[in-house]
């Protein structure tokens, strides 16, 4: 049983397809068959029953995945440890959306950096399914997203919640008393997802055929878009904030029935992965900076919560 034979079947079994995990590992797909075949013959068993359309895990696979996995985790966490010696005491991994970088988790992750600074840190972006990935695959430590990933070997912590507001170019006319939902119908309106409850009070307050006059997927794509006077959207009120003092946006007053909603901040570790020291001290850290006792602290302990 070789490494590269335990990242050919930890492939395949998540994409469920030899060419596409061939694809992900940069390889030709006969290769990743034979580092398969040759697995199988390791173990005396078939690990993928093949059919037509459809390739699944066999009970022996299902049973060779989670070690597969552990296998994987400690060749890099060890990798890692070879790399930092000498250097650092302990190097971790933190994902996060473009959104919460620029205008939350900068400072608290920053004054953390200062208070622990012979902890290294390497901060990766992307969408929260990609950040969710990465930390189900070991290729992160400590995730902080705006969606919840729904997923049996992820931990999800509520940290923290975001007012939103409505934001508008600087030039554009102040509106004459409080704007509503029927108001931006009739307006540029571009869309932002904040997450299914931001969704569900979408749908409620605009109804489901409204369409927008411009959709995106990331904050600083709308900001640009707004600053630019092209029309008005919700942003986080703490970015809105700071824009608005800079003079590079106004908020405009706006209220809906029901309420337009706050943001939930979640916090998502592996459930596998052993809480290191530094990790510890990074969640502390970040419970403290978001003000956990106003109910964002997760039930139990969270060193039981997170061992194995």
């Amino acid at each position: 049983m070789e490494i590269n034979q335990l990242e050919a079947f930890l492939q395949v079994a998540k994409t469920k397809s030899f060419t596409r995990a061939a694809e992900a590992l940069h390889l030709v797909q006969s290769t990743v068959t034979i580092r398969i075949q040759m697995l199988e013959k390791s173990v005396g068993k078939p690990l993928f029953k093949r059919t037509r359309r459809h390739i699944e895990l066999t009970p022996a696979g299902r049973n060779l995945l989670p070690y597969a996995q552990r296998i994987l985790e400690l060749k890099r966490e060890g990798e890692k440890a070879l790399m930092m010696e000498g250097i650092a005491e302990e190097q971790l991994f933190v994902g996060s959306p473009h959104s919460l970088w620029d205008h939350i988790l900068f400072p608290a992750v920053n004054q953390f950096r200062r208070k622990h600074p012979k902890n290294a840190l390497r901060l990766i972006t992307g969408h929260s399914d990609e950040i969710a990935e990465k930390l189900h695959d070991g290729l992160a430590d400590l995730g902080i997203l705006y969606i919840p990933p729904y997923h049996t070997g992820l931990e999800v912590v509520r940290l923290h919640q975001e007012s939103l507001c409505l934001t508008a170019p600087t030039d554009f006319p102040h509106p004459e008393g409080t704007l509503n939902p029927a108001d931006l119908r009739r307006l540029p309106f571009i869309h932002l997802s904040w997450g299914a409850e931001y969704d569900q009070w979408f749908k409620t307050a605009f109804g489901r055929h409204f369409l927008p006059f411009v959709q995106m997927e990331h904050m600083s794509l709308l900001l640009r878009w707004i600053r630019s006077g092209e029309g008005v959207g919700f942003l986080l009120q703490i970015a809105a904030a700071e824009m608005a003092a800079a003079g590079a946006l106004k908020v405009l007053p706006f209220h809906s029935n029901p309420p337009l909603p706050s943001i939930p901040v979640y916090l998502v570790l592996p459930r596998r992965k052993k809480v290191s020291g530094g990790l510890k001290a990074l969640i502390d850290h970040l419970l403290h900076f978001f003000n956990a006792s106003k109910g964002f602290t997760p039930s139990g302990n969270i060193d039981a919560t997170f061992k194995e």
